[in-house]
């Protein structure tokens, strides 16, 4: 059964510690891990806002309430739920320097200080670069070189076997 706090650890791990190929790119959006017995995913995004690390966390599956002109969650992120989770990364030494979103609604988002791995940060910029070897298709592409180039990325939600 995984953990919030295994969760955490391993997705900080891949920010913070791992180092990347010089020869592959990450998507901008990170990673996203899941904790299927909370109802939840959490994101790890290496440049999100002010080009600094996001954690997020979203609610899997939402259930809908129909409250006349919008649809509004009925499972919600809990009202503690973001502060808590911006002290748990705190606890773990990574400050933030604000939280948005979180409740009454199904995401949330703590932004933290610390800017991710260098060259992770790198990666990113070669995916945001696009296919060399096409670059009309930029991020788009399909090609083997393009994908070989994301397969090189050290990711924990791929597996190594």
């Amino acid at each position: 059964m995984t953990t919030l706090a295994t969760l955490l650890d391993t997705g900080l791990g891949w920010l913070f510690d791992t180092v990347q190929p010089g020869d592959c790119h990450q998507h901008h959006l990170g990673i996203v891990l899941h904790l299927p017995e909370a109802n939840r995913w959490y994101g790890f995004i290496p440049e999100g806002t002010r080009a600094l690390p996001v954690v997020s966390v979203a609610v899997t599956k939402v259930d809908w309430i129909d409250d006349g002109p919008l649809q509004v969650p009925a499972n919600p992120l809990r009202p503690d739920e973001l502060p808590a989770l911006a002290g748990e990364l705190r606890d773990r030494g990574f400050e933030s320097f604000g939280t948005w979103n979180g409740h009454p609604g199904a995401t949330g988002s703590v932004g933290l200080i610390r800017p991710a791995h260098p060259t992770l940060v790198g990666a990113v910029d070669r995916y945001r670069r696009g296919c060399i070897t096409h670059p009309k298709q930029s991020v788009f592409c399909d090609c083997e070189d393009w994908r070989a180039e994301a397969a090189r990325a050290n990711d924990p939600t791929r597996s190594t076997a």
